[in-house]
């Protein structure tokens, strides 16, 4: 076979286009900052949105943990790969599903569950699948944290998830909108495992924001979007 000219053109516009496909993706893909400092008011508005809007919805991980509450009994089914005592409903593979329904599902809040699965663009694609025409679906995935998979390995933690990489997963979603995370100085105190528990939990965010303010000073760069210490996503089907 004789590599042409001709023929090695037409495989650059080909890269060539793909990435610009690419571009296109993420630089149309919605980010909000507004939330960078106020998760809890987040996940109040949006989950409330959940149980409020969608009649049959899917907790993966069960990962609404205090916000359980809001939902009505048998609005709610929880699934997980491992089989705890009480919990879940349904043991499911999110990457290969099994038992599960396409499409039965109108809303779907799948948080900090992707990072700990093996083939995230598998999970994802079957995200979409389950969820019925219009219904939304509530993600969070980490990007600067540290590894918290289990010692026995019952959980792995596979992946990390830029907002490139986010919005690339999420392309077959509508009105898709990212939600970055703490700002780019306050995500470095973050990786540390006492920082949420024992400093964030007594002065609530504000100690991020003012990290942050003092560290732009110095810095004269403030780069919230791409180097959060992850990110909430909401998307349509």
């Amino acid at each position: 076979f004789v590599y042409t000219s001709t023929w090695i053109e037409k495989l650059n516009d080909s890269a060539q286009s793909t990435n610009l496909d690419l571009i296109k993706i993420i630089s149309e893909t919605n980010i909000d900052t507004n939330y960078l400092y106020e998760n809890d008011k987040f996940l109040d508005e949006k989950i409330g949105f959940i149980a409020k809007n969608c009649s049959n919805v899917l907790d993966v991980g069960k990962c609404t943990r205090s916000r359980f509450s809001l939902f009505k009994p048998k609005q709610v089914t929880t699934v997980d790969i491992n089989q705890y005592e009480g919990y879940p409903d349904v043991v499911d593979d999110l990457c290969n599903i099994t038992k599960l329904k396409w499409g039965a599902y109108d809303g779907i809040i799948c948080m900090s569950v992707i990072e700990h699965v093996y083939a995230p663009h598998l999970a994802v694609d079957n995200i979409h699948k389950l969820l019925s025409d219009d219904g939304y679906c509530l993600i969070h995935v980490p990007f600067l944290f540290r590894y918290h998979g289990t010692d026995d390995l019952s959980l792995q933690d596979y992946y990390r998830f830029s907002r490139d990489g986010l919005a690339y997963l999420f392309r077959d979603f509508n009105d898709v909108t990212i939600f970055p995370i703490r700002g780019s100085h306050s995500t470095i105190f973050n990786l540390f495992k006492f920082w949420k528990p024992k400093v964030e939990k007594y002065t609530g965010q504000s100690i991020n924001k003012g990290i942050d303010t003092i560290a732009r000073f110095f810095s004269r760069r403030d780069d919230k979007v791409r180097q959060a210490s992850g990110y909430y996503l909401w998307a349509k089907k």
